[in-house]
């Protein structure tokens, strides 16, 4: 399926993001340290093909892909995406319902958030999900590599008034909701929130298997 044109407020947010790259790359070399777009990539998690992309506007810029923007050059998402900063909240916002099993209280392997030193990020703990066909409770692995784990703005957690706490961090798998998120960006998910909402995005245990969707209620 060809790639959907970006809108003229993605395009923004875009122009907005290589600016502040621009600039993180030049504090960055101001201050001795690698500042090439593949040393970036490294620390983002993307490949140079998909940072530049998102840095010239072929690719529309996703909460997963700015939050880590965010962390890495030091800033909040609001910075480079207003747009994306009020969006923010309701993508954090997930559920695995069940039926009323979907309420049944404590999240087995649920890892408490690690708060560094850096008092304006968070630090999120990175996970792959383990579940099971036709049970709602759910496990977690934890995922060893880059760290096993993403910073987010603490200001973008506090504008979302959500709990630190209760969210974990997940890979997404599949090309199924391009060009909203694509494979292999990370999203961060609070299992313990089961409200319904109408446009919202889910995390759902599907037959054993973690899918994301946008839940959209029709009428009848």
């Amino acid at each position: 399926m060809p790639a959907l044109p970006l809108t003229p407020a993605q395009l923004d947010d875009a122009a907005r993001l290589k600016q502040r790259f621009v600039e993180w790359q030049k504090r960055q070399k101001d201050a001795g340290q690698p500042a090439s777009q593949e040393a970036a990539g490294e620390l983002l998690g993307f490949n140079q093909s998909a940072l530049s992309q998102y840095l010239n506007g072929r690719i529309p810029l996703n909460v997963g892909a700015a939050t880590r923007f965010a962390s890495v050059m030091g800033c909040a998402v609001a910075d480079f995406s207003p747009r994306l900063q009020e969006q923010l909240s309701d993508y954090v916002s997930a559920a695995m319902p069940d039926g009323a099993a979907a309420n049944d209280g404590v999240l087995a392997g649920l890892r408490r958030v690690v708060v560094s030193d850096d008092t304006d990020t968070v630090g999120v703990r990175l996970v792959t999900l383990k579940l099971r066909a036709g049970v709602s409770r759910f496990g977690t692995e934890p995922v060893v590599e880059d760290g096993g784990s993403i910073r987010i703005p603490r200001v973008d957690l506090e504008r979302g008034k959500l709990n630190a706490d209760k969210l974990i961090a997940i890979q997404v798998r599949g090309q199924s909701m391009e060009p909203l998120m694509f494979e292999d960006d990370v999203i961060v998910i609070d299992p313990t929130d089961k409200k319904l909402v109408n446009r919202e995005l889910y995390a759902l245990n599907f037959d054993g298997d973690c899918c994301v969707k946008q839940m959209v209620k029709r009428n009848g």
